[in-house]
């Protein structure tokens, strides 16, 4: 098997650990609420990525000279991924994978006032087709448009935020030092916002991405627990697949494939839910990951492009 293949099966196999971990928060956001789950994922990932650092980089790679850097960027990412899992109590998984896979074109906009980089015709009108995809998955004109459907494409927009901040502060950390700041900030933010959020209760008619957020920890019972603490496990898998599959090939030859994700979230909400996108949301869907392909591949000799990878490589 040629090295290109075998970085794919890597990224492919970490793709589907992070859909894993996606369905499981899903499935728990009833029961309880996201920073109790962002908390968990945090302590469980720590111990992990700790390991792998002391393997790939030696613990004293964890010395850094920007604290409050890592701070904001910890923040950045507690942010976003609370927009997408709040999202996830309310619409279709499938739907807010597409979503947040916007992030690409933000990246690619946002490069331009932020690091100067020029944006050729080809690839505005990529983002722009894009963005029409964006509008076709969510048709906010139709009877079951969901306002929290807009979520994921705030979180993509933080997120994309979170990936150039990397380039623009010249942060040389190692990719895993970063995931495991990250980590630490949502261990800590998480749990004060279950401390600050702890005499709140949500009403029983607030819909269900509001009950997520607002609602108080509770103590898990052992099969709960042993799935929350899953979901730390498989994002902390997923990274290093998705690491290792960056090292062995270029960043513009893997980025592509980031978009597996979006099959193993639609079969797995097949097999789960019964869920089926209707013909329009596939369209919709087409037009983004067509459009973000061609973004990456017109970005392949661009600055640009590492920080699309990056987005992928650490997004959950």
């Amino acid at each position: 098997m040629s090295s290109l293949l075998q970085a794919v099966a890597i990224v492919a196999t970490g793709k589907f650990l992070f859909a894993i971990q996606d369905v499981i928060i899903k499935e728990m956001s009833g029961g309880y609420p996201v920073h109790q789950i962002l908390t968990i994922r945090g302590l469980v990932a720590i111990p992990i990525l700790l390991v792998l650092i002391h393997f790939t980089h030696g613990l004293g790679s964890l010395r850094h000279h920007h604290p409050g850097l890592h701070l904001v960027r910890g923040t950045l990412m507690l942010a976003a991924f609370t927009c997408f899992y709040i999202a996830l109590a309310g619409i279709s998984l499938t739907t807010a994978t597409a979503l947040f896979f916007t992030a690409p074109f933000f990246i690619t906009l946002l490069s331009i006032p932020l690091l100067g980089e020029q944006v050729g015709l080809r690839r505005f009108v990529s983002i722009t087709i894009g963005f029409i995809g964006v509008l076709i998955v969510l048709r906010p004109d139709a009877q079951s448009f969901n306002l929290f459907s807009l979520l994921p494409i705030v979180a993509a927009f933080f997120y994309a935020c979170c990936q150039l901040m990397v380039r623009v502060a010249r942060m040389t950390d190692p990719p895993a030092v970063m995931s495991l700041y990250a980590s630490v900030a949502f261990v800590v933010l998480g749990s004060l916002a279950g401390l600050l959020l702890a005499g709140i209760d949500p009403p029983q008619s607030a819909d269900v991405s509001t009950q997520f957020l607002l609602r108080a920890w509770s103590m898990p019972d052992t099969f709960d627990l042993v799935l929350l603490a899953m979901t730390g496990l498989t994002s902390a898998l997923g990274f290093m697949c998705s690491s290792n599959a960056y090292q062995r090939e270029p960043a513009s030859n893997i980025a592509p494939f980031e978009y597996i994700m979006i099959v193993w979230v639609t079969l797995l909400s097949y097999l789960i839910w019964r869920e089926v996108p209707d013909l329009p949301t596939v369209a919709g869907i087409a037009l983004i990951v067509g459009s973000g392909i061609y973004v990456l591949r017109r970005e392949a000799n661009k600055e640009t492009v590492k920080s699309i990878a990056y987005a992928g490589l650490t997004r959950r």
